[in-house]
């Protein structure tokens, strides 16, 4: 359920910021259009259900994405993992001023719109322009490299893959032209409004239920509460996660058929042994259990292996996997030794999924061919 949550919710939050760059790149055209567009492309949030799902998505994110964090053995990571990392972290502070300056204000009487934003971003604080810039950006990295990772083990991500990669570049830097065009205009207008009528649309002097300056301060100072609090949070999470994996633990040697021979903390599933011991193995979709990739057969162990997981029992019942085959990321390895193989290459490609899957349809097998 936690893994099926954060997938939507990851989704619901990746289709919100995809609307909002197509807002955004409407700039090209004029800041009058995009604040016409904004009412249809972004009404689907701006009703209470929408506000609520849109909220709701965004707590359950974060809150499973620190339990994640909690849960890692290493932290020793993927280039993907490390680059989805990063921008997750950097997205809280980024993003807290950007919802406390458009909800919070509005229960003072200030509409965010983009005629009054963009002047604000562009002329008034330009540092809070250069913010959005970089919190889009991070938005956009960390939501792309989730949705590939979930998509491309689906079986229809081979036929469609290749028309999504382009989208993946356009829409961000469409957005961000448009940003910048809307910021060149109304630039231009307050130098010449002569020149320029219309660029930016007028807007109705805002009835504020407090003096601007006092909601400026308490603005910011919710900005920086929610920046502390973060901080407070994110420093708890990790030390949680290093007094969790600091306990007593022994060593596990498990030896790859064909080479070579790895040990590991029996803190670390086999998937992050290999990682650390710098052993190629299959795992399209990063350590979660869900591709199946990363399966190994178990030659021989001097221990007793740990009972699979509900994760693990599911993705090996839906390949119909024989009960000597286990999955890397969630297999922690006992004390002692233990001989695997691999089932399938390392260097797999994510457009063999759909044979793989097609091949686990036909039905239980003795056994699986090894490519490894």
């Amino acid at each position: 359920m936690a893994r099926r949550i954060r997938i939507i919710s990851g989704l619901i939050l990746f289709v919100f910021v995809t609307i909002h760059l197509l807002n955004v790149a409407l700039g090209l055209h004029s800041i009058a259009l995009m604040d016409r567009a904004r009412p249809v492309l972004m009404g689907l949030w701006s009703n209470p259900l929408g506000t609520a799902i849109l909220a709701g998505s965004m707590i359950a994110h974060a809150a499973l994405g620190l339990v994640a964090v909690y849960q890692r053995n290493t932290l020793r990571l993927s280039a993907s993992d490390s680059v989805q990392l990063v921008a997750s972290l950097a997205i809280v502070p980024l993003l807290t001023p950007h919802v406390v300056g458009t909800v919070v204000a509005a229960s003072f009487g200030i509409v965010p719109s983009f005629a009054l934003l963009i002047p604000y971003f562009w002329i008034d604080q330009p540092q809070e322009g250069l913010r959005q810039v970089l919190l889009l950006a991070f938005l956009w990295v960390h939501g792309c490299v989730g949705v590939y990772t979930w998509a491309r083990i689906q079986p229809w991500w081979p036929r469609i893959g290749g028309f999504l990669y382009p989208l993946a570049v356009a829409i961000p830097v469409l957005g961000l032209l448009g940003f910048v065009e809307a910021g060149n205009q109304a630039i231009a207008y307050v130098d010449d409004p002569a020149a320029f009528p219309g660029a930016i649309p007028p807007l109705d002097p805002p009835v504020l239920t407090r003096p601007f300056d006092e909601i400026l301060a308490l603005l910011k100072r919710i900005n920086w509460t929610v920046f502390i609090l973060y901080l407070i949070l994110l420093a708890a999470v990790f030390a949680a996660r290093q007094f969790r994996v600091a306990g007593s633990h022994g060593r596990a040697r498990i030896t790859l058929a064909g080479g070579p021979v790895m040990t590991g903390s029996t803190s670390l599933n086999l998937l992050e042994i290999a990682r650390l011991n710098h052993t190629p193995m299959a795992n399209l979709c990063r350590g979660r259990g869900r591709c199946g990739t990363c399966r190994v057969r178990v030659l021989a162990t001097t221990e007793k292996l740990p009972e699979r997981t509900e994760a693990e029992e599911k993705t090996l019942a839906r390949l119909a996997a024989p009960p000597d085959v286990r999955l890397a990321c969630q297999l922690k390895p006992p004390a002692g030794e233990m001989t695997v193989e691999r089932v399938l290459s390392p260097f797999l490609r994510p457009r063999d999924m759909h044979d793989l899957e097609a091949e686990a349809a036909d039905g239980p097998r003795h056994g699986e061919p090894s490519t490894a």
